[in-house]
């Protein structure tokens, strides 16, 4: 597989469930409605491209110096996983902030969000260095910020119909039980890459 499709695809599927970054959107969205979201999507995928690029540089080096370093890595993110999983399986209903924020004050509260993220971290630090032989770091930012763009559209969209939707009877409970799953599934393909 080629290695920048195999990065988008692992990046979508994490990007597109729900953990910090998309619930910060969703509970954006929800509150204070879509034009309040769109300052925190460009400030979380800011954050996440300086996180492509650490990833990129600082840990394709190390790792080739020691590749027991990366071993520790990888098990490290699927641990973070796994525990985001147990997190997930055990929420309770998320809350939608009410306020609104300016745009730069948007902006700059998502990128401390998105930055300040270790679980987004440990993905980038566990998957970068798998794919960084075969690519670019602008390859991987431009998929970043595509993909996460895409991943934007989707939840500040969807925003108005899951409002009424998620507050009756067990439904946040089915969604974060769904959430679990997938991060399960997410470790253990780290850990078998």
């Amino acid at each position: 597989m080629n290695a920048y499709l195999l990065f988008a695809t692992i990046y979508i599927g994490a990007a597109a469930t729900p953990g910090v970054d998309t619930m910060t959107l969703l509970t954006r969205a929800l509150g204070a409605g879509w034009k309040a979201a769109v300052p925190y999507s460009i400030g979380i995928a800011l954050a996440k491209m300086i996180m492509v690029a650490v990833s990129y540089f600082g840990l394709t080096a190390l790792m080739a110096a020691s590749p027991q370093v990366f071993f520790v890595l990888k098990v490290l993110g699927a641990l973070v996983l796994v525990w985001r999983a147990y997190k997930s399986w055990n929420a309770g209903p998320a809350v939608a902030g009410k306020t609104r924020d300016g745009f730069w004050p948007g902006l700059g509260a998502a990128f401390v969000i998105g930055a300040s993220n270790p679980t987004a971290l440990m993905f980038y630090m566990a998957v970068v260095p798998q794919v960084s032989r075969e690519t670019s770091v602008f390859g991987l930012a431009a998929i970043v910020i595509i993909g996460f763009g895409l991943v934007s559209c989707f939840y500040i969209g969807l925003a108005q119909q899951i409002r009424g939707w998620i507050t009756r009877g067990e439904n946040q409970r089915l969604v974060n039980r769904i959430v679990a799953g997938i991060f399960v599934t997410l470790a253990v393909v780290v850990l078998a890459r």
